[in-house]
C-alpha cells in the first residue's frame, strides 16, 4: 500500500536535449516549495528510468508539455500521438514524431500528477511553480537542492499527512451511516447481512473472505480475486490471536458466522505509522470459526541448513 500514487506509472515512459538557457535560481523557502520541487523531480526521474529510449526524447518538449498540462486540461488527444512515437505496444520509437510525442508525454505526466493531487487533496499543499522547476531539474539531472535522505522524509511526511486527512474524512462519514455501531476505540461496524452462527472469541481461528479499500475507495486487496488469480478455492484462514491487525482482533468477535459486515478501522488499529497512518475499510464475510490452531496450521520449521544460511 506504500506507493506514490501520484507518480506516473505509464509503461510508455522513457529524454534528450541540452538546455543552454540561463534560468533564475530556484529558492525553496517554504514547505510547499520543497515538496513541490521534490515531487516534480520524482516525476522526471520516473521518465528517465523507464526505458533505454529515454535519452532520445526531447527534454525541452517534455518540459513544455508538463508545464502546459499541470492542470485539469484534457489531453486525451495525446494517446494517439504517443502511439505514433512508441508504437501501439510501446515497443517502437519513430523519431518522425519525436517532438510531438515528447511534448505529449510531458502533458500526460503533468495531467496525471495533477489529477492525483486533486484526488488526494494535495493540490493546496504544493507550489506548482516549484513542481515545474523540480521536473526540469530532474530531467537534466541537476535536482541537487535537496539531499536524497531529506527528500525521502519530505515525501513520507507528505503522504502521511494526506493519509490522515483522508482517513479522518472516511471515519467521520462512516459514523454517519444509518444503523452502524461506533465503538469507543473509533472502529465503526456496519451489518450488511446478519449471521446466524456464533461469535468468535479473541483466541479463535476464523475463515473469511474480504475486500480491503483505502480511504479514497481504492481496492487494495480482494480475497475473491486473489483466489481466482492463484487458482485456489479456499477462503482465507487467520488467527485472531496475533495473526491479524488489532482492529480485526477487536471487531471480528462482534460478528456472527455466516454474516457479512463492513468495518472501518482507524490507522492506530490497522497497520499504524509504519504504513503511513492509513485508516482502512474492510468488507468481511465470516465463513467459519474454530478454536485456535484448528483452522490455521502452524508453519513447518525451516530445515536446519536453511536456518543457518547454508
Amino acid at each position: 500500500m506504500k506507493k506514490l500514487l501520484f507518480i506516473v506509472p505509464l509503461g510508455l515512459l522513457f529524454a534528450c536535449g541540452d538546455s543552454t538557457q540561463a534560468e533564475t535560481p530556484v529558492v525553496l523557502n517554504t514547505a510547499e516549495d520543497k515538496i513541490g520541487y521534490v515531487l516534480g523531480a520524482l516525476n522526471a526521474e520516473s521518465i528517465l528510468q523507464s526505458g533505454d529510449k529515454m535519452k532520445d526524447l526531447d527534454k525541452d518538449e517534455l518540459i513544455a508539455g508538463f508545464n502546459e498540462n499541470l492542470n485539469k486540461k484534457d489531453c486525451s488527444e495525446c494517446d494517439d500521438e504517443l502511439k505514433k512515437l512508441f508504437g501501439p505496444y510501446y515497443q517502437d520509437f519513430d523519431t518522425t514524431y519525436l517532438k510531438s510525442g515528447s511534448k505529449c508525454l510531458g502533458r500526460k505526466t503533468g495531467f496525471s500528477f495533477y489529477a492525483d493531487m486533486l484526488r488526494m487533496g494535495g493540490d493546496k499543499k504544493i507550489n506548482l511553480d516549484m513542481v515545474k522547476a523540480g521536473f526540469k531539474h530532474g530531467l537534466y539531472e541537476t535536482d541537487t537542492l535537496i539531499a536524497d535522505q531529506d527528500r525521502q522524509t519530505l515525501v513520507q511526511n507528505f503522504i502521511m499527512d494526506l493519509n490522515v486527512i483522508n482517513s479522518d474524512k472516511m471515519m467521520a462519514n462512516a459514523k454517519k451511516i444509518n444503523g452502524v455501531q461506533v465503538f469507543d476505540n473509533g472502529i465503526v461496524l456496519q451489518t450488511i447481512k446478519e449471521g446466524t452462527g456464533k461469535n468468535p472469541n479473541e483466541k479463535d481461528d476464523v475463515i473469511v473472505e474480504y475486500i480491503l479499500t483505502n480511504a479514497l475507495g481504492d481496492t487494495v486487496q480482494n480475497s475473491y480475486q486473489m483466489k481466482k488469480m492463484s487458482g485456489s478455492t479456499e477462503p482465507v484462514a487467520l488467527s485472531l490471536d496475533g495473526g491479524v491487525i488489532p482492529g480485526w482482533s477487536f471487531v471480528l468477535p462482534k460478528m456472527k458466522k455466516g454474516g457479512k459486515y463492513r468495518t472501518y478501522i482507524p490507522w492506530q488499529l490497522a497497520y499504524g505509522e509504519q504504513a503511513g497512518k492509513e485508516s482502512l475499510c474492510f468488507v468481511i464475510e465470516l465463513v467459519e470459526i474454530g478454536p485456535g490452531g484448528t483452522l490455521v496450521k502452524p508453519q513447518a520449521p525451516m530445515p536446519q541448513q536453511q536456518q543457518q544460511g547454508f
